[in-house]
């Protein structure tokens, strides 16, 4: 064989190992509606993986305006994570713009994190606009049940296996190592919270029945006279009445994004103590599901 030859399958071998290398190495894009799910699916992908979310922080979801960029992230990426039950509905639109097929529902690159959780607060009848803002499929929030964050965490397994099968042994592995983190985690955060079983928790949204059922605390009412509705005079001065009734200690637990001046004076006007919280991770110095808990549970520990 000549020399010319010998350097041309020298060189063609070159060129196979280093597109081999650079296929493997390319991690899957991912790009989530909030940061929470960002945070559990950089948990499980770990190094295969890059994460971007389409919200930054603790937002109220209802009011997110859909921008060009955030098509842009969403052509660049392989998977999408939704949070579904209608709470990111706007995510539709950037959908049909990006027109990649894969991101249409049943797609493989489409994962919608609900599917599969135990709904709360599911309508019982039919719903319009007199009952204010209620999410025919449910509560959406259900992220703020660290329980549910480990099935989030599960589907994200099983979608990563699906895109990526030869590295499906390292998504198994960050999945049990993330779920027993977060179970342990669970612990700690039930010891913190195990002396306010006796308080009744007034909110301002109907954020936190998750979070409640999963730690056992009471919810009382909420500010709102219906969800998404503002406060009413009357309906304050009806709920201040069955405050009262309770003879317990309350707390005005509530999202950052609501209006604090209101949850301000409200508290004050019944004796109650409030704490104002993130509900998204990398709010300020919160940078991860576990840290958002961590940060939850601190501020409702430490307001006594």
């Amino acid at each position: 064989m000549s020399c010319s030859k010998l350097k041309l399958l020298f060189t063609t071998w070159l060129a196979l190992l280093f597109s081999s290398v650079l296929f493997a190495s390319a991690p899957i894009n991912i790009v989530t509606v909030t940061t929470d799910f960002a945070s559990i699916a950089k948990s499980v992908g770990g190094d295969f993986v890059r994460v971007e979310s389409f919200v930054k922080g603790s937002r109220d979801l209802h009011g997110i305006r859909p921008k060009p960029s955030m098509v842009l992230k969403l052509r660049k990426a392989d998977l999408l994570i939704r949070l579904g039950m209608d709470q990111d509905s706007w995510v539709e639109g950037l959908i049909q713009t990006a027109r990649k097929e894969e991101f249409f529902e049943g797609g493989i690159g489409y994962l919608d994190a609900s599917v599969g959780i135990e709904k709360l607060e599911v309508p019982s009848m039919d719903i319009d606009g007199r009952q204010g803002d209620v999410h025919k499929e449910g509560n959406p929030h259900y992220w703020l049940a660290p329980s549910n964050g480990i099935l989030i965490g599960r589907k994200i397994m099983e979608k990563l296996i699906v895109m990526d099968p030869k590295n499906a042994e390292v998504y198994k592995q960050n999945f049990l190592l993330f779920q027993k983190d977060l179970n342990s985690k669970v612990l700690v955060w039930k010891e913190l919270l195990l002396p306010y079983k006796d308080y009744s928790f007034i909110t301002y949204h109907k954020t936190w029945p998750y979070f409640f059922e999963e730690f056992g605390l009471s919810g009382l009412g909420q500010l709102e006279s219906l969800p998404g509705i503002p406060p009413t005079t009357k309906h304050l001065h009806n709920l201040k009445l069955g405050i009262k009734k309770e003879e317990k200690p309350v707390v005005l637990l509530m999202a950052n994004y609501y209006n604090q001046a209101v949850g301000r004076s409200f508290s004050n006007r019944i004796g109650a103590r409030l704490v104002v919280v993130p509900i998204n991770a990398s709010h300020t110095t919160e940078t991860s599901y576990f840290d958002l808990f961590d940060a939850i549970v601190k501020e409702i520990i430490n307001n006594d």
